[in-house]
């Protein structure tokens, strides 16, 4: 197919926009990485419609998002446990589904878990911004969020989708709280200090409404420790803020620098999905793993994508953590 296919917003729903993996590299302009906050579900869903990992897809948020097809393609939808409807009929997501012109694709709101993922055999075709075509929600950089009436062109499929129930994912089972964040002391653990290391693999969270694409904000006992007596430093998804007012933070994909704040543990490459997918009210705790446990849990993942196939112009790698960051990933290989 050679001819540009068009997918129209309908309804955007609490908050949907176009991510890849994010821009690498330019944190020192004080520009974050964003990208997709469910790195493995984002990956699976390109790798179901036959796409390179890093292709645009669609990122929706709580309630879901519905889409007209204006042309035939072949669509994956991955991430929440979401209802998945393709002209009024109900589907499976986790697998690839074939959609035709003038069908109607419905995301509704999930049981479980809060990020669906909607990619598009030959990904959405919108101009790089540094590199990527993520959108920086909060910072209003590289696009915007999308918006009913917006049209979006989608490229040219260049390789064979996954054929249907090809691939059942055990991630949905996963979503169901309470979660658990396997997490290594972070770089400021000296600082805050054994007690209140010990007392954050302790203590039960909840996630806050107050979270966003920035990070997972958690809720329950004040955890003292958390002043900001020191200069803002970079940092990367994954790693836990202990802000003033003693409620961690998880960082996730549109960070911004620490402000000061100590970084009192690192949540492992492999579960940063599930940071991503926590909803408001949710239980969150964190588990105590060591490095080897952490690239286990990464190889673990790898496995799992391996399932579907290697996309087309895929790296046959392990998964590739450059896009969360350098820190992050050589700290998850540590």
């Amino acid at each position: 197919m050679s001819e540009t296919r068009r997918l129209v917003v309908r309804d955007s729903g609490l908050l949907a926009s176009v991510q890849d993996f994010g821009r690498l590299g330019v944190g020192a302009l004080g520009v974050s990485p964003s990208g997709a906050a469910d790195w493995f579900s984002a990956r699976a869903a390109n790798r179901l419609v036959g796409n390179a990992d890093g292709r645009a897809l669609i990122e929706t948020t709580m309630n879901g998002a519905t889409f007209d097809a204006m042309d035939r393609m072949t669509i994956a939808v991955t991430g929440a446990d979401a209802p998945l409807w393709i002209d009024g009929k109900r589907k499976h997501s986790w697998r690839s589904l074939a959609v035709e012109a003038g069908d109607r694709i419905a995301i509704g709101p999930p049981a479980s878990g809060l990020r669906s993922y909607l990619a598009i055999a030959g990904g959405i075709e919108i101009s790089d911004v540094l590199g990527s075509a993520a959108t920086d929600v909060g910072g209003g950089f590289g696009g915007r969020r999308l918006a009913a009436g917006d049209t979006l062109s989608v490229g040219v499929a260049s390789s064979e989708p996954v054929a249907e129930s090809a691939y059942e994912s055990g991630a949905i089972l996963a979503l169901r709280p309470p979660l658990r964040l396997r997490a290594l002391a972070g770089p400021d653990a000296s600082r805050v200090g054994a007690a209140v290391i010990d007392e954050l693999f302790a203590s039960a969270f909840r996630g806050s409404a107050r979270s966003s694409r920035q990070g997972l904000r958690l809720e329950g006992l004040a955890i003292a420790g958390g002043a900001s007596d020191s200069i803002s430093a970079g940092v990367c998804a994954g790693c836990v803020q202990l802000p003033g007012d003693g409620s961690p933070i998880v960082l996730l994909a549109e960070h911004q620098s620490t402000g000061g704040y100590p970084v009192a543990l690192c949540v492992i490459t492999a579960d940063i999905p599930l940071a991503a997918q926590v909803r408001p009210g949710d239980e969150v705790r964190f588990e105590r793993v060591d490095r080897t446990g952490a690239r286990d849990a990464l190889a673990a993942a790898a496995v799992s994508l391996r399932a579907i196939r290697p996309a087309a112009n895929a790296t046959t790698k392990d998964p590739d953590t450059a896009h969360l960051g350098r820190g992050f990933a050589e700290g998850a290989s540590s």
